[in-house]
């Protein structure tokens, strides 16, 4: 990898000025006409809404895109084999992992299935291990920054899966109950993770776990193609005017380039780019190896980890560059759902209390995407995602007390909200929140904090009817 060059700009606090302009900027998008807000992702939306899959490609692609498309979908969606076989664009599983195939942890381009509460060998449900924010130089010798509860094994002289890796996961739920001023009663699901049957015996002091919900992925070509220049000027760690709202960005490597940027993906923001995050996923969801990632996850406490590393028969990496590019094209090329049930008068309600109690001050409404993006169908959209992508406090109850880059354990990146109302739909169920903790997007609210407690305190405040209205409109979005 390049040495590492800093040439991002230093950001000072003398945008804030900049900064409630554009604040205000969020605002008054809530209220551009109903026709732009169909299209939430300008031309890359999908021609037609799909009750079974969020898998389409956006209108707008040429018959070349709409090829790759297709044949990058044939790998996010066929299951990795064990290396060596007869499969060589497709074999190099492992030595662990946490599923066989993409699709298997987002199931329809979105979330997977959520893992059920006891005992269990999850999939979607992924168990990130990081420095707790006493320790940020601590890294798990014996399990590295991921839990892989599969994995490859011998098995009469030849190597075979194993459903067995690192560890097992044990969820459980208290319930809390609440209520609304109004009365109405409502009910939320505090979740705990304890890692059992540890192959390597117990995680080292100083290292904690994160669990983490696969989130969905259609429009991710779209987030990329945001400027940095437009995120930036959202960034005010300090909070110099006083709204509450501290974003900030992490700065990470981009394992390309050598340079530091802006993160934008992952739930603590630790990618700066969509094809970093999907080499990312490769590595440590699938363990397949690329130029990005290009070592296995065996720790050197692993030794039939690193014995299984080495009979593959690959002489470079696992997944070639010309096939990564499929996948990430793939993943740039889905288009973003359009929006439903786009008129009348409780969706307009829902939309104005949105901006009133403070949601578009993280979920920033729309941008128009960077007209030099180097992908011409991606470039120059008016899109509507919903987040400004940065860092945000969320509370203790959101905390994982684990540190990634310069995130902190209570800090989260604003997922987009563009589609969520469609996961019902699709999936059978609806999860949300970095843990898939909430299962409405109305206990999700509820579990705001931090930066986001005032907001969350004005949505308790609402009558019934002004939090349907609301609830409605995040869920055509």
């Amino acid at each position: 990898m390049p040495a590492v060059k800093v040439t991002l700009p230093l950001i000072t606090f003398a945008i804030a000025s900049a900064f409630s302009s554009s604040k205000a900027t969020a605002d008054s998008q809530l209220t551009e006409s109903s026709t732009v807000l169909e299209q939430p992702g300008g031309q890359m939306t999908m021609k037609r809404l799909s009750s079974r899959s969020y898998i389409f490609p956006g209108n707008n692609l040429s018959a070349k895109q709409r090829l790759d498309f297709w044949t990058g979908f044939s790998l996010f969606r066929d299951p990795w084999v064990i290396a060596p076989s007869s499969t060589k664009d497709r074999d190099g599983l492992g030595p662990l992992f946490n599923a066989r195939s993409c699709v298997a942890c987002h199931k329809g381009g979105s979330r997977g299935k959520m893992s059920s509460a006891g005992e269990s060998l999850p999939t979607s449900l992924l168990i990130r291990l990081g420095p707790v924010d006493r320790t940020p130089d601590a890294v798990s010798k014996k399990y590295g920054a991921q839990i892989q509860p599969r994995s490859i094994k011998f098995n009469h002289g030849r190597l075979a899966q194993n459903p067995e890796g690192e560890a097992w996961l044990d969820l459980r739920y208290d319930v809390i109950d609440g209520k609304y001023p109004d009365g109405t009663s409502y009910q939320l699901h505090a979740p705990s993770y304890q890692l059992t049957k540890l192959q390597y015996g117990a995680i080292e002091e100083g290292i904690s776990t994160s669990p983490r919900f696969t989130p969905n992925i259609f429009g991710a070509g779209l987030l990329d193609a945001i400027s940095t220049s437009d995120l930036l000027l959202q960034e005010d760690p300090a909070d110099t005017n006083k709204d509450g709202i501290s974003a900030r960005y992490n700065r990470v490597v981009d394992r390309d380039t050598g340079e530091v940027g802006i993160g934008r993906f992952g739930f603590k923001a630790i990618h700066p780019t969509l094809k970093q995050q999907v080499a990312a996923a490769f590595i440590g969801d699938i363990g397949i190896t690329s130029s990005l990632f290009p070592s296995e996850t065996c720790t050197e406490a692993q030794v039939a980890c690193l014995a299984a590393s080495k009979l593959g028969g690959h002489k470079g990496t696992e997944i070639p560059d010309k096939l990564l590019k499929l996948v990430v094209d793939f993943n740039a090329y889905l288009g973003v759902p359009p929006v439903r049930n786009n008129n009348g008068e409780i969706l307009a309600k829902g939309k104005a209390i949105f901006s009133e109690i403070g949601c578009a001050s993280c979920h920033t409404p729309s941008y128009t995407t960077d007209k030099h993006y180097p992908i011409a169908e991606l470039a120059n959209q008016k899109i509507w995602p919903y987040t400004d992508l940065a860092l945000h406090d969320m509370g203790p109850a959101l905390s994982d007390g684990v540190i990634e880059g310069k995130a902190s354990g209570r800090e989260w990146r604003t997922p987009p909200l563009w589609g969520i109302g469609l996961q019902q739909e699709i999936l059978g169920e609806s999860r949300f929140l970095h843990d898939g903790r909430a299962r409405s997007i109305e206990e999700a609210i509820l579990w705001h904090g931090g930066e986001a407690l005032q907001s969350q305190q004005k949505f308790k405040q609402l009558n019934t009817q002004e939090r349907k209205a609301l609830l409605t409109f995040l869920a055509s979005i």
